[in-house]
């Protein structure tokens, strides 16, 4: 069995033309027209090397890989295509070339398979279009129904459901994953830290996820003059939010080792030098592998947020934005994914991954596990984040060899 790292060279770089800010990372949001690009690309190789393409609910995109049985559940492997604004070229894009490449050798070398080999695409695992991380794993594993879609916009105002009919995808098989669809997942994906960097490990295999809780906070006060109204008058939400981002930061640092929150986006209106904002609404994004800590936190928040907002005289909207569980990955891949490892005399490094993967949802339905590779000085979701195409291959030769086991 090989695979070919210049191929997989290629494929990184052609998907990453696709790109809104060129010279300034890396921007592809979900079912733009550089989205579309990237996708075609792979759509494309799919046809030549004789996938069977479907688009899925919430636009997932799947090439599928016949095998020589018939109604039985496949092994899948991909990620996604979607990045932050001016992010890396890496992210995402690594899972689905290894993906790519491991289906595409299993062709050439004439790999027999019994189970069908499945590799897709997520759309909107970043979130940073429509506001939610994950968006096309919950549709397709139903988390999400699709009766929700015609709500959920981006920031133009344009829904989902419209920002996928502009991008040409017309979901022509409309089931659901289940149990029964699937026999294992597995995705390569950049570790975005600094473990597998300092600990010398070329190759990282993910044991657990954390879970993620992101919320949308939305203080309500009173717009008025900036020079006129009293402070003991004022009824000010950025003031208010200022110090409920403080409190924040010290509840995630005292409810446990792995908890971390972060406050990423914040806007307030109106937003003139001379006028007391009438309204604020900042993000909250909670992350934590221990189920009960990452709601203790949550709760915490949730509390400052009553007591600051009340104090002040504020009125308080508290959304959680979406919610993924903290998951526990499957021994069993673990092991395989290590004995296949060790034949090609590596010793990779067992961790849990702080971010959040498609995997985390696909897990909730089969057996799952992760191949993370280096990301220099843990580097992510910028443009100076960078992992070394060596250890790219590398993990896609342990992808391809757990994949023909899990197939036969």
């Amino acid at each position: 069995m090989t695979i070919n790292p210049e191929r997989i060279r290629r494929d990184i770089e052609n998907i990453n033309a696709f790109n809104a800010t060129p010279g300034n990372g890396i921007t592809r949001q979900t079912f733009t027209a550089e989205y579309q690009g990237a996708v075609n690309y792979v759509l494309d190789q799919f046809s030549q090397f004789g996938a069977t393409v479907s688009i899925c609910p919430g636009g997932n995109v799947r090439g599928r890989f016949c095998g020589s049985d018939k109604n039985v559940p496949a092994v899948m492997m991909g990620s996604h295509l979607d990045s932050v604004a001016n992010g890396g070229q890496f992210d995402g894009v690594v899972g689905v070339v290894t993906a790519l490449e491991a289906a595409r050798s299993m062709v050439e070398d004439k790999i027999a398979h019994r189970l069908p080999v499945d590799v897709v695409i997520f759309p909107e695992e970043e979130g940073s279009r429509f506001g939610r991380g994950l968006l096309g794993s919950s549709i397709w594993t139903a988390i999400l129904g699709t009766d929700r879609l015609s709500s959920i916009k981006d920031t133009e105002g344009v829904t989902y459901l419209e920002a996928m009919a502009r991008a040409g995808l017309k979901v022509n098989d409309n089931r659901l994953l289940k149990p029964s669809t699937l026999a294992a997942m597995l995705e390569v994906h950049i570790e975005q830290g600094t473990v597998l960097e300092k600990r010398g490990h070329r190759i990282g295999l993910v044991e657990a996820i954390a879970g993620i809780q992101q919320l949308n906070i939305t203080l309500r006060g009173t717009a008025d003059h900036a020079g006129t109204t009293p402070m003991k008058d004022r009824a000010d939400p950025l003031q208010a939010a200022a110090r409920i981002i403080i409190a924040i930061d010290e509840i995630a640092r005292k409810t446990g080792p792995h908890t971390v929150a972060t406050v990423g986006r914040i806007t307030c209106d109106p937003a003139q030098v001379n006028v007391i904002p009438g309204r604020v609404r900042f993000s909250v994004d909670v992350r934590d592998p221990d189920k009960k800590l990452l709601e203790s936190a949550v709760a915490a928040i949730h509390r400052t947020l009553q007591s600051i907002c009340s104090e002040r005289r504020l009125g308080v909207d508290f959304d959680r934005l979406s919610e993924a569980e903290p998951v526990v990955l499957s021994a069993g891949i673990i092991d395989l994914l290590e004995a296949k490892s060790r034949e090609i005399n590596q010793a990779p490094f067992r961790m849990i991954s702080g971010a959040g993967h498609d995997t985390a949802l696909i897990a909730e339905l089969t057996k799952a596990g992760m191949i993370f590779v280096p990301s220099r000085d843990g580097l992510s979701h910028c443009p100076q984040a960078f992992s070394r195409l060596e250890d790219i291959a590398l993990a896609c030769e342990i992808l391809l060899a757990a994949v023909v086991e899990l197939a036969a």
